[in-house]
């Protein structure tokens, strides 16, 4: 079994550089039944964080150019994106036969399973609208109470995690008590690898999600049963497969 941890961005390159690459990968062994075969990448050429649906979109090519290079020297068993915004989620799972993780679709999925509603904690108030977007196109509105933003950027969310803490706490507190829901969803995979969901679960008394531990056990889950999304759902893109066919043909 080897799963990997794909950052569709530029971590290494960025303010938490490759020792912060390496705490998660740490983190996931640790979560993982098999911590050897979990290996965490990033994308050189890609963005530094991504915190709207312009730098989603533009994130999508590199990352599947990435993962392609990394199949060339890596036996993949699974692939867990490492964003909340399931950025290509779809483009990977047609391109790739292994199963591609969606942290988002995978958390929400757990939570209508621990209770009715959940709430997400987002980045920005400019992202609420795409995380609610995203609750539809997954068919879960509802099961979903609300989209709370703490308004810190990504590249600052470890900067001070007493202040990061303070705010998470803060828009719990009001998820529990005036938006009524049973279980929150920490909706960026930085804020997931903070380290704060279990001090949140302890304070507030309802499941918090962490998006990268979730979307680690199931792939895990979903290799033991020997199980990947439908081809039938996600085909290889007819005119890539012609092309692929014909450079055969000539080779």
């Amino acid at each position: 079994m080897s799963i990997v941890y794909l950052v569709p961005g530029n971590m290494t390159g960025g303010p938490y550089g490759l020792k912060e690459l390496k705490r998660r990968e740490k983190l996931l062994k640790d979560w993982s039944f098999n911590p050897s075969k979990v290996k965490v990448y990033d994308v050189p050429n890609g963005g530094s964080s991504i915190e709207s649906s312009y730098e989603e979109i533009a994130s999508i090519i590199p990352a599947v150019d990435r993962l392609s290079e990394i199949t060339k020297y890596e036996n993949i068993d699974a692939v867990i994106l490492g964003c909340f915004g399931d950025p290509g989620l779809d483009v990977f799972r047609e391109m790739f036969d292994f199963p591609i993780i969606g942290p988002a679709q995978t958390s929400m999925h757990t939570a209508c399973q621990l209770g009715h509603k959940f709430s997400v904690i987002t980045i920005f108030d400019s992202m609420l609208n795409m995380a609610e977007k995203q609750v539809h196109e997954y068919g879960l509105d509802h099961h979903l109470a609300s989209v709370r933003a703490i308004n810190i950027p990504v590249l600052e969310l470890l900067k001070d995690l007493d202040v990061t803490y303070k705010k998470m706490s803060k828009l719990a507190d009001k998820i529990v008590n005036e938006d009524r829901a049973d279980a929150i969803l920490l909706g960026c995979m930085t804020m997931s690898f903070s380290g704060l969901d279990k001090k949140i679960e302890k304070k507030t008394g309802i499941p918090v999600l962490n998006a990268g531990r979730t979307s680690l056990k199931f792939a895990e889950s979903l290799l033991s049963m020997d199980l990947s999304h439908s081809k039938i759902t996600y085909p290889f893109p007819p005119k890539l497969a012609k092309t692929q066919k014909e450079k055969k043909k000539r080779a």
